[in-house]
């Protein structure tokens, strides 16, 4: 009896999907406890010839949009195929470190009622760069041991659900487009339910995703305009970025104080005192405070021009 489905959502990344799915089946002892269900966003790389073609020890589902209907819709129709109790979702530029499986058994018996959110780390084969040393240690990832998370730090990358729990919330809000806002309100329902978020530090998967950092800067400019106002219209009283009030950002919680500082610090948002950053951050004598600046600023931005 099928007791446990992983769920991969995919968009053209047939290579990392190939090394994602030999690592389950080396860590599944069990194939008869597991389901694996893929849900393809429209791939144009071959990944649906990949997947067809292939021999899997562990039974396997195949779905595939025609055509590109984001992440949200890809999560929640590879949901309405599982079939087990316990959900895990896992994207398919994610590769599992050793333990994967075992660690997410352990922590859904001992957590039986929690949301688990596992570790996404660097590739150990691969050098890591200031930029995604910051990224690696964000939010939840700053964590150590099985801590409880506010909703604003939920991940979806690789994170585990009770299936009775997804269907509460009837999954995630297909109204968001793009990168970031589906996770964050996700994460923020989950909380006014009263169901807690658990950070498992040992249930890591490795990320093969690489980008630059203007490339994050044009996420999360992109995020400003979109996602984020979309959270905010949706959760007014939700505090998302505790310290957004420094970059003019809505605020829950004004105060005069918070004005005044955000007064004084209003040079370096200029253009001229990102490009200090900028450069700082390209030549090494940075620290997460910059990147910080860097990034919230840039989505204020985003922010700003979704206003005009």
């Amino acid at each position: 009896m099928i007791g446990f489905s992983i769920v991969i959502l995919t968009y053209n990344q047939r290579s990392t999907l190939s090394r994602l799915l030999a690592g389950l089946k080396e860590q599944i002892k069990n194939p008869k406890m597991f389901e694996v269900v893929i849900t393809d966003d429209g791939s144009t790389d071959g990944t649906s010839e990949f997947v067809k073609g292939m021999r899997f020890p562990i039974f396997m589902k195949y779905l595939r949009a025609e055509n590109n209907v984001g992440r949200s819709e890809s999560r929640n129709r590879g949901f309405a195929k599982s079939a087990g109790k316990y959900v895990l979702f896992l994207d398919s530029d994610m590769a599992p470190a050793p333990g994967l499986i075992e660690t997410y058994l352990r922590t859904w018996e001992k957590y039986p009622d929690d949301v688990i959110v596992g570790a996404i780390k660097n590739p150990p084969e691969r050098k890591i760069d200031n930029l995604h040393k910051y990224l690696f240690s964000r939010g939840g990832l700053a964590n150590k041991n099985e801590a409880l998370l506010p909703g604003r730090y939920f991940v979806s990358g690789n994170f585990s659900i009770r299936k009775d729990i997804f269907e509460k919330l009837s999954g995630f809000d297909t109204t968001f487009q793009g990168w970031g806002g589906e996770d964050t309100d996700f994460g923020l329902r989950l909380e006014q339910e009263g169901i807690r978020i658990r950070y498992s530090p040992h249930a890591v998967c490795y990320h093969y995703h690489s980008k630059t950092v203007e490339e994050t800067l044009e996420e999360f400019e992109r995020y400003g305009r979109t996602g984020y106002r979309q959270l905010i219209e949706k959760h007014p009283e939700a505090v998302i970025f505790p310290a957004g009030w420094v970059f003019g950002l809505p605020d829950s919680r004004p105060g005069m104080a918070k004005k005044i500082v955000a007064a004084l610090l209003s040079p370096l948002k200029s253009d001229i005192g990102i490009s200090l950053l900028k450069f700082l951050t390209a030549g090494g004598a940075i620290s997460n405070s910059y990147f910080d600046w860097l990034f919230y600023n840039r989505l204020a931005r985003g922010f700003r021009k979704g206003v005009d």
